[in-house]
């Protein structure tokens, strides 16, 4: 078996269909005795930076080859309606590695640490007896001690194209090495993250050296005139290096958002060659077969929808996420129930058969207990500016603190590319109350403050 890129067969994909036909045929061959679950598995968490639930080929997306984590959801189970916490980078990881909301967390911009007292994934795996290793990016520094609960194979960088090979050596060295068993693995990869220095290195300078090699440009990509005044303030105001790419790509053309996306999804095609290289480890050392594998991303990217680029943005492109388990005990198949990231630490949990924190806001994915509903949480640069957002089955809320036109509603199943606002319409007045109920009940369980003013 090897996880080289292969040849994509499949040419279309929808909101809530994952095609991994190609996948299927390069995936190793298990046994039903290899599926049983295992008493005390290993467990590998693969992360990536900054991918959208579409960009990779096991969703069908024709205009990229990602053959390792197709294999993934070949042989495992494919969640198509996986949502982070918070579509931001530090935010977002608080969350993975507690099961609790930004908030809660104390880390509602980048660069904050998390509070203390609230135990990690790393800390309750290690007091449950396993061998815990991170490799890559952490982003949630002090006064933690870097990777709490974690031994540190190897660090972070600032950009991908100089960490993620490290990463994939460092992690593949680790598991040729017969690691004491059972362990926790976390690769946590940067890239498809570079796509934010392309972004201001090509400021009026893109190639169109052949767009017919581009992907299409996003149906969605017009502006709608009934933004919120947040969004506006983070599109326009240029106060950090997200919303200055914001603005950016704001001038762009067609075919500079096409170019932008055909290099994007290289880089996440550079990643999963990388991701290969740790499954094709984690095969040879014969450890697959007794090893449930979680992989995701901490939240998406804009890909020119809405003409938004980066995160930070409560929009599918930026908060929709890939999400795949595979390994000992995990059926596979395609589900489309809601996940949140909160749900990686319980889950992790329940198969390793570890009790957990007593307070997680996550549901593992492991027992049959749908959520009606999914919550995000968004900040630009102060409380003032919070925002929140609320996924149900069908449709989608959005709320900021303060501001005009501070309500959206989307009806997901009509309006996937989310343009047409119906917050204002008298016919969809009972699903806007119904998902602002939905939002105090989640506000009450969980302590937050959050409220329209």
């Amino acid at each position: 078996m090897r996880y080289d890129r292969g040849v994509i067969t499949t040419r279309a994909f929808t909101r809530r269909t994952i095609l991994a036909g190609a996948a299927m045929q390069a995936a190793p061959a298990v046994s039903r005795a290899d599926e049983a679950a295992v008493e005390r598995p290993n467990v590998l968490l693969v992360m990536t930076d900054q991918q959208s639930h579409d960009a990779w080929s096991g969703a069908g997306n024709p205009y990229l080859k990602t053959p390792a984590m197709d294999s993934l959801a070949a042989r495992g189970r494919t969640f198509t309606e996986a949502y982070c916490a918070y579509p931001v980078c530090s935010p977002s990881r608080s969350s993975i590695f507690t099961s609790r909301m930004p908030h809660e967390t104390g880390v509602e911009v980048n660069g904050r640490s998390i509070r203390e007292g609230i135990p990690t994934m790393g800390e309750v795996f290690t007091a449950s007896g396993y061998k815990t290793v991170y490799a890559g990016k952490w982003h949630l520094p002090k006064p933690f001690d870097g990777m709490t609960g974690f031994e540190k194979l190897v660090g972070g960088s600032t950009y991908g194209k100089d960490m993620d090979e490290p990463v994939a050596h460092a992690c593949s060295q680790w598991l040729r090495k017969k690691p004491q068993e059972p362990f926790l693995m976390v690769a946590s990869f940067m890239n498809p993250h570079d796509i934010c220095e392309w972004i201001r290195q090509h400021k009026g300078a893109r190639s169109h050296a052949n767009p017919r090699r581009f992907p299409p440009a996003p149906a969605n990509m017009g502006l709608g005139v009934d933004e919120p005044e947040a969004v506006r303030f983070h599109r326009t105001s240029g106060y950090d290096t997200m919303s200055q790419a914001v603005g950016i790509a704001a001038e762009w053309l067609r075919n500079d958002v096409r170019e932008y996306v055909h290099d994007y999804y290289r880089m996440v095609e550079a990643v999963d060659h990388h991701i290969g290289t740790v499954l094709q480890a984690l095969h040879d050392a014969g450890l697959d077969r007794k090893t449930v594998v979680c992989f995701t991303s901490d939240h998406g990217e804009g890909l020119g929808a809405h003409r938004w680029v980066q995160k930070a943005s409560l929009y599918e492109e930026s908060v929709h996420v890939p999400f795949v388990l595979a390994g000992p005990g995990v059926q596979r198949g395609v589900s489309g129930r809601l996940v949140s990231l909160l749900d990686i630490l319980p889950t992790l949990c329940d198969y390793a058969g570890i009790d957990g924190p007593r307070e997680m806001r996550g549901l593992s994915l492991r027992k049959d207990q749908p959520r009606p509903y999914v919550v995000s949480e968004l900040r630009y640069r102060d409380a003032e500016r919070d925002g929140r957002m609320v996924r149900s089955e069908r449709y989608k809320y959005i709320v900021f603190r303060t501001g005009a036109q501070a309500e959206q509603l989307f009806d997901l199943e009509k309006d996937p590319g989310e343009v047409v606002n119906l917050a204002g319409e008298p016919g969809a007045k009972p699903e806007l109350e119904r998902h602002r109920a939905m939002l105090s009940e989640w506000s009450r369980t969980t302590g937050d403050g959050f409220a329209r003013v």
